[in-house]
């Protein structure tokens, strides 16, 4: 009787070793993917940025070149 419980025992005791190693490797990749979530997450943030600033810049130049296309056609009808 001894017998089978201690090899019930180590089974146990096995089965415990061989989950905790699943488990290691599971925190491992889930600490993996947040550290790739958060790198991506402040590239985004840079891109967005970066594509605001774009925009924002388009818009100055839009606005320049209508001042310009306005005091052009404001001189030409004086010329008139």
């Amino acid at each position: 009787m001894q017998t089978k419980d201690h090899a019930k025992e180590l089974a146990n005791l096995n089965k415990q070793i061989r989950l905790s190693d699943v488990i290691d490797v599971l925190m491992a990749q889930s600490l993996q993917l947040m550290d790739i979530v958060n790198k991506n997450q402040k590239e985004v943030n840079r891109l967005k940025k970066e594509q605001s600033e774009l925009a924002s810049k388009l818009e100055d130049d839009t606005a320049v070149q209508h001042g310009i296309k306005c005091a052009n056609d404001f001189f030409e009808s004086r010329l008139k």
